[in-house]
């Protein structure tokens, strides 16, 4: 059963849909696939992993090579980081 819930999941399809056709909770749902591992769309950067994304920009790595390292999309890394306070780079590696 979880094994099906994950690959619909990582295949775009939405939790409730999901849970509906296998007759459990939204919620079952989404606390089964964290246990596996899988990280929920939607969800925001665990402390451990905001301070991965501080240390590893802060290191010269770009937003995408952040983002795709912790699973996450360049626009979201952007909003973690200035919400930490981050000053970004422009283009040019230069801060703003």
């Amino acid at each position: 059963m979880m094994d099906e819930a994950e690959r619909r999941y990582k295949g775009g399809e939405i939790l409730r849909a999901i849970a509906g056709d296998l007759g459990v909770s939204r919620q079952r749902i989404a606390d089964r696939l964290r246990e596996r591992g899988v990280r929920l769309r939607g969800e925001k950067p665990s402390f451990e992993q905001l301070r991965e994304m501080c240390l590893r920009y802060e290191q010269g790595e770009s937003l995408s090579r952040v983002g795709a390292r912790l699973g996450f999309n360049p626009s979201s890394v952007r909003v973690a980081l200035l919400a930490a306070g981050v000053k970004l780079r422009d283009t040019h590696g230069r801060v703003r």
